[in-house]
């Protein structure tokens, strides 16, 4: 079993517990973080929902900046 952080900018963060083999995307549905226009970060780099967490990792989802 994974404990995995979630935090979301400017909102609150959850700590969920996967399965061995999980993915970002899994963990963003565990904490019911889907949906919206966001960078994600695990550990403060650059990530994909494909990417694997591991027990102690932290996802956090950077607002999209759009200009103009």
């Amino acid at each position: 079993m994974n404990l995995v952080k979630v935090a979301k900018l400017g909102s609150a963060v959850k700590e969920v517990a996967l399965d061995e083999g999980a993915t970002v995307a899994n963990a963003l549905r565990a904490a019911d973080m889907t949906g919206g226009d966001f960078e994600l970060r695990l550990n403060g780099n650059p990530a994909t929902g494909d990417t694997r967490v591991r027990t102690g990792d932290i996802i956090t989802l950077i607002p999209a900046i759009r200009g103009g």
